[in-house]
């Protein structure tokens, strides 16, 4: 564990050894670089928290970081470390937070098979399988703001349908989320955010239905039979009418008048 002034030169000629070899700073305190086996060069700070929990969390890669990056970093981590602070474990705990797939599957699992009926919690999971879980499942559930949600109701604006019920969906579980402690309290995302105007409800006719619908047009059937066959007559009459002589019209008795010549 050498102690040398952290450059560029000397993170780059350090050589990986059969355990992992630490260059610490001795400019900052508790900053320093970390030389894997495999030849990994990862900035470190080490520190004590004021409750006295040890940590000794990563900054980045060298590479990503410079070596004056790290260190700025690492200036920056040590004072909010004075004021009381604990950057490390915030980002461990951020590195722990859900995802929006894993509050998916905890929706599902804790609340909705428990509480619904079969038929409701498929359909919520094809939802959310079809939609929220392709758009928004790699977000961290804190990290999901109002934006995300109106950018999904926009994504699905082609299917409105669709896009409202994976709305009622992501209200609900991000009330839970709050229950839950994955997100403060008053915060939903989807608060604001416009669902799509309901459209034409469609739906099965039932068998009572069924049957009161056939009787119906068995009724008209044979109505419209008698119908038809009246209209016949009716029409069949008024034809004899118009081929009689005009003369057996006239007088009504059938026969015809005589005339002098």
């Amino acid at each position: 564990m050498a102690k040398i002034k952290l450059t560029k030169t000397a993170v780059e000629t350090a050589q990986p050894q059969a355990q992992a070899v630490e260059l610490r700073d001795t400019v900052v305190p508790g900053f320093l670089c970390k030389i894997t086996p495999a030849g990994r060069r990862v900035f470190m700070l080490q520190y004590r928290t004021n409750a006295g929990e040890r940590r000794k969390p990563a900054l980045g890669l060298f590479g990503e970081l410079t070596v004056e990056q790290a260190r700025v970093m690492a200036q920056d981590w040590l004072a909010e470390v004075r004021r009381g602070g604990d950057p490390g474990g915030a980002k461990a705990e951020a590195r722990k937070a859900p995802t929006m797939a894993e509050l998916c599957k905890k929706f599902m699992e804790d609340y909705s098979k428990k509480r619904n009926k079969p038929s409701t919690w498929r359909g919520y999971q094809a939802v959310i399988d079809r939609c929220i879980v392709p758009m928004l499942g790699r977000k961290k559930v804190a990290d999901v703001k109002r934006p995300d949600i109106a950018g999904y109701m926009e994504k699905l604006s082609y299917k409105p349908t669709e896009a409202n019920k994976g709305f009622a969906i992501l209200r609900k579980m991000f009330n839970l989320a709050e229950v839950w402690g994955f997100r403060p309290d008053g915060t939903n995302p989807c608060r604001h955010v416009p669902m799509y105007p309901p459209g034409k409800k469609t739906r099965l006719i039932v068998d009572d239905e069924m049957v009161l619908i056939f009787r119906q047009l068995e009724t008209l059937e044979a109505e419209g039979w008698r119908t038809t066959l009246f209209r016949w007559r009716s029409a069949c009459n008024s034809s004899s009418q118009a081929v009689a002589p005009k003369s057996a019209r006239s007088n009504g008795t059938g026969s015809t008048s005589q005339t002098g010549v």
